[in-house]
């Protein structure tokens, strides 16, 4: 007996699932690595316009999952829009958008400040004060840096977090009151323990895939920084190998960097974003609730070259009253078989002799 997909709904703290289960269409949410903000849509039939206009701003929390396995709230945030619909083939329907992040608040605001010797906690915390945040979480690689000088002119609190993750490799997003800053491609938490591992297996869970394990354009070897060293009054260069396999060219930073902790800095959030890019794809999976980004999916039972380990990118779950729960995961940073075909290859002779061969294997009837 298949399971049932369930889900809740609140609004200002209230339950309201009860009142609108009759009437959900649809229900999506999206976890974003990066800048941009967690965000939900709840559509839901209004033919008879009988549903009580949602407050602009009511905190709405989501929950998902199934129906003897039990849910676990999947977004938290503000209603930031309300659309009706109505045409003559598809009915009337209401639509609701929510953000994690207040997007009308003071962390969009500008901010006119600077510190000195300060690190980066300190920064974000100061910062964050003043838009709102009032919880900081900040990766143990990155809480401790000391910045001899750094400003905010006309800044917004969302900037500046989004500025520090890109020069330091992170990834930084505010989620109501608490901002939260951890290292790119790491796959921990602030805290340093473990994100959760998706396993995404033909047979067992993986509705379907659509994976390109290798981009050969964005691939380099190394990247490379220069700064000026002030007490030896001359330039110097940082550089860092990736994991890029075979022959590629160098990344160089077309600007130069205050001193070389920022080289160093800079050449590891290179280093990350050439991995990062090395692959990309889509897998739809059964519903998931610990699927988040950063996390690791674990892709098998497809193919050589396409079973591997992956990073996620971002995380779709959708509720349908039509289709059940599935989550929809994006893809970057392939890593252990991915992109590998380990198969011995037919050899060849004559010039072709050690060439891989992707030919299908021979037909005992047709020869």
């Amino acid at each position: 007996m298949s399971k049932r997909a369930i889900f809740s709904v609140s609004a200002d703290g209230a339950d309201i699932t009860g009142n609108l289960r009759p009437y959900v269409i649809s229900i999506r949410v999206s976890d974003r690595a990066g800048a941009s903000s967690d965000a939900a849509t709840i559509e839901l039939d209004d033919r008879e316009g009988q549903i009580v206009f949602p407050r602009p701003g009511a905190l709405i929390s989501i929950s998902l999952g199934w129906e003897g396995d039990g849910i676990a709230v999947v977004f938290s945030g503000k209603a930031d829009g309300i659309r009706s619909r109505r045409s003559r083939g598809q009915g009337q329907t209401m639509t609701i958008t929510a953000k994690g992040i207040d997007s009308a608040g003071s962390p969009k605001a500008p901010q006119q400040r600077h510190f000195d010797d300060t690190s980066i906690k300190d920064m974000l915390t100061k910062a964050g004060k003043d838009a709102g945040v009032t919880e900081i979480k900040v990766d143990d690689e990155f809480a401790s840096i000391i910045r001899p000088y750094e400003a905010m002119d006309d800044e917004s609190f969302i900037a500046f977090g989004q500025r520090l993750a890109k020069e330091l490799g992170g990834t930084f997003k505010v989620r109501g009151a608490t901002a939260v800053l951890v290292k790119r491609s790491g796959g921990t938490s602030p805290s340093g323990a473990s994100l959760p591992v998706v396993n995404a297996a033909v047979g067992d869970n993986l509705h379907s895939w659509d994976i390109e394990p290798f981009i050969g354009r964005p691939r380099f070897k190394k990247a490379r920084a220069r700064y000026y060293d002030q007490k030896e009054a001359k330039w110097k260069e940082v550089e860092v190998e990736t994991e890029v396999e075979g022959e590629a060219p160098t990344l160089v930073d077309r600007f130069a960097v205050a001193d070389e902790d920022r080289a160093k800095q800079e050449t590891g959030s290179r280093k990350t974003d050439i991995e990062r890019a090395g692959g990309e794809g889509t897998v739809v999976i059964e519903g998931n609730i610990a699927a988040c980004a950063e996390g690791t999916c674990i892709v098998s039972g497809a193919r050589p070259g396409i079973d591997g380990t992956y990073r996620i990118d971002s995380v779709d779950h959708e509720y349908s009253r039509g289709s059940g729960f599935t989550t929809s995961l994006t893809l970057k940073q392939p890593h252990g078989d991915a992109g590998k075909d380990s198969r011995s290859t037919k050899s060849r002779t004559g010039s072709q002799a050690g060439e891989q061969d992707f030919s299908l294997p021979a037909d005992p009837e047709l020869g």
